[in-house]
C-alpha cells in the first residue's frame, strides 16, 4: 500500500501545477490529505486509558489537535513541491520527493520531533526491503518509498500522459526495478548475514525479558507496592530456572511503578535475587535526586542491579514525551514549566551510558526515544552491542499503536548492525536480531517471559558512520532547486 499512497495526491498536484492555481491551492491540498492521515493513525489516542491522563476528556482534543498539527508538515511540502516545480522547470517526480524528505527530517527534529508515520516504516515488517536502513536510516528508506510512489504515478495513465509510451514505459520499467533491486540486494544481505553469524566467535548470550502485565490503575495507585515487584520477581524466577540460563534479566519502563532504587526495602529484593541466581536484573524505574540548591529533579530511569556489588549509575531518558513528559520549550520559556497538563514533569537526561551486558556493553532506550534514529546511533558510536528499549505502552490498550511503536524500534537494530531486546509492560515484548527479524514476541497483556538468544552484532554499517546524510542531501536538493528558481 505504501507503494502507490501518494499517487492521487501526485496527480492532484500535476494538476494544480499547470493550471497556475495559487499556491494556498497546493497547501490546502496537502493539509487536506494530511488531516485526514494523522486522523486516521493517530486515533489511539482517543483510546489512551484515562490513567495516563489527569485529566481524561482531554484526549479528544488532543487527537484532533496532534492530527491538526502533523498536517501541516505534508501541506508545506505539496506548497513547497509546487512552487519548486512552476519557478524551475522541473517535474513533481524530480521536487516532491525532494521537498517531502526534507519536510520529513524537519517533523523529526526537536522538541516536538514525531518522526511516527514516517513513510520508510510502512515497509518494517519486510526484512528483504528495510536492509536498505544500514546503508542511510529509516530516511533513505523514506527517500526509496517515495521513488516507488513517483515512478507508480509516471507509469500510470495521467493528464496528458494517456498513450502507452516510451516515458510510461521507462517509468514502469523503474517501477520495477525499484522494487526487484532492494528485495534482491535485501536476501543477499540477509544470507551473508546468517552465514556470519554461523561462524562468529563473537560473545553473545541469552536475554530474558520479563512482561509483567500490570494494569496501569494498580500500578499507580500506590496500594500494590509488594504484590507488584513480587510478581516480577516470581516472574523473573521462572526465568533463572531456564536452561540455557540467561545472562541477563530485563524489566520494562518503571516496571513497579516505585521509586525503587531509592525505597530500601525494594533495593534490598531486587539485589537479593540477582545475588543468589546470578543473573543481574535490568529494570526501568522512577528516580530522584537534588540538584546543588536542594531542589528535586526526579528522572525516568533504568539501571542494573548486578549479582555483586553496588548498582552504577542509572540512566535518564534523554528524550522525554512532550505534554505527557514534559512541557517542551522550557529552556527557552521556563514559564511552560508551571503550566499543568497532569503530566510527569520528568528532568531529561543529557547522555548514554553502557551497562555491561552477556554480549558485552548494551544501552538502554526508554519508551519513545526508540522511534529516534541519532539516539541508538550515538549509543553504538559510545560501544553498545545490544539495544534495550524497555517502554509501557498500556496506556494504548490493544490498539494498532502497539505495534506501530514496536516496528520502528526494528529499525534500529538495522541501521547500526546490532540485536535489540524490546521488553514492555503489556507488549509487545520482542527479541530483534541484528538484521531487523523479529526472531520471537510474547502475546499482547499476558504476562510471561521471553527468553532467547539475538544473536551477535554484524560488521559497523554505514549509517553508524554517516548518519542521516539522505536528510542532508534532501536540504541540498531543495536548496539546489531554489537557486535555480532565483537564477530563472
Amino acid at each position: 500500500m505504501a507503494c502507490g499512497a501518494f499517487v492521487p495526491l501526485l496527480a492532484l498536484l500535476e494538476r494544480q501545477a499547470a493550471e497556475a492555481k495559487p499556491r494556498w491551492t497546493a497547501f490546502r491540498t496537502g493539509y487536506a490529505f494530511g488531516f485526514v492521515f494523522f486522523l486516521v493513525g493517530t486515533h489511539w489516542i482517543a483510546r489512551l486509558s484515562n490513567v495516563a491522563i489527569t485529566v481524561p476528556w482531554l484526549k479528544y482534543p488532543a487527537w484532533l489537535a496532534a492530527s491538526a498539527y502533523l498536517a501541516i508538515y505534508p501541506a508545506l511540502a505539496c506548497a513547497l513541491a509546487v512552487g519548486l516545480t512552476r519557478r524551475s522547470g522541473f517535474s513533481l517526480a524530480v521536487t516532491f520527493p525532494a521537498a517531502m524528505l526534507m519536510v520529513e527530517v524537519l517533523r523529526a527534529s526537536g522538541e516536538l520531533g514525531f518522526p511516527w508515520f514516517q513513510p520508510g516504516y510502512a515497509v518494517h515488517a519486510f526484512p528483504r526491503l528495510i536492509q536498505l536502513a544500514s546503508l542511510g536510516g529509516v530516511t533513505l528508506l523514506t527517500a526509496w518509498v517515495l521513488l516507488v510512489n513517483v515512478l507508480l504515478w509516471r507509469a500510470l495513465p495521467s493528464g496528458d500522459r494517456r498513450a502507452f509510451d516510451t516515458s510510461r514505459g521507462l517509468a514502469a520499467a523503474g517501477f520495477l526495478a525499484a522494487l526487484a533491486l532492494p528485495w534482491l540486494w535485501g536476501g543477499k544481505v540477509l544470507h551473508a548475514a546468517d552465514a556470519m553469524a554461523a561462524s562468529s566467535k563473537a560473545a553473545h548470550g541469552t536475554v530474558a525479558l520479563i512482561q509483567g502485565n500490570i494494569p496501569g490503575e494498580i500500578k499507580w495507585s500506590g496500594k500494590h507496592e509488594p504484590e507488584i515487584l513480587d510478581s516480577f520477581l516470581t516472574l523473573s524466577a521462572q526465568a533463572a530456572s531456564r536452561t540455557p540460563r540467561p545472562g541477563l534479566i530485563v524489566w520494562p519502563e518503571t516496571a513497579t511503578g516505585t521509586y525503587l532504587r531509592q525505597q530500601v526495602d525494594q533495593a534490598l529484593a531486587v539485589a537479593r535475587f540477582a545475588a543468589s541466581t546470578g543473573v543481574p536484573i535490568f529494570t526501568g524505574f522512577a528516580d530522584y535526586s537534588y540538584d546543588s540548591l536542594g531542589t528535586p529533579r526526579y528522572w525516568n530511569a533504568a539501571g542494573l542491579f548486578p549479582p555483586g556489588g553496588v548498582p552504577g549509575p542509572p540512566y535518564a531518558k534523554r528524550h522525554l514525551v512532550p505534554f505527557g513528559e514534559r512541557m517542551p520549550f522550557q529552556s527557552w520559556l521556563p514559564a511552560m514549566g508551571k503550566i499543568d497538563l497532569g503530566q510527569a514533569e520528568w528532568t531529561p537526561g543529557h547522555e548514554s551510558i553502557l551497562f555491561p551486558g552477556p554480549a558485552g556493553p548494551f544501552s538502554c532506550l526508554v519508551c519513545f526515544e526508540a522511534i529516534f534514529p541519532d539516539l541508538a546511533r550515538e549509543d553504538v558510536r559510545h560501544g553498545a552491542r545490544m539495544l534495550v528499549n524497555i517502554t509501557n505502552d498500556e496506556w494504548f490498550g490493544n490498539s494498532v499503536a502497539l505495534s506501530q511503536h514496536a516496528g520502528m524500534s526494528v529499525l534500529r537494530a538495522v541501521e547500526n548492525h546490532v540485536p535489540l531486546a524490546r521488553c514492555a509492560n503489556t507488549g509487545l515484548t520482542i527479541l530483534v536480531d541484528a538484521s531487523g527479524r523479529v526472531r520471537s514476541r510474547l502475546p499482547v497483556f499476558q504476562s510471561g517471559v521471553l527468553t532467547g538468544d539475538p544473536g551477535p552484532p554484524g560488521l559497523p554499517t554505514p549509517y553508524t558512520r554517516w548518519g542521516d546524510w539522505p536528510g542532508t542531501f534532501s536540504f541540498i536538493a531543495v536548496g539546489l532547486l531554489l537557486l535555480r528558481r532565483w537564477r530563472a
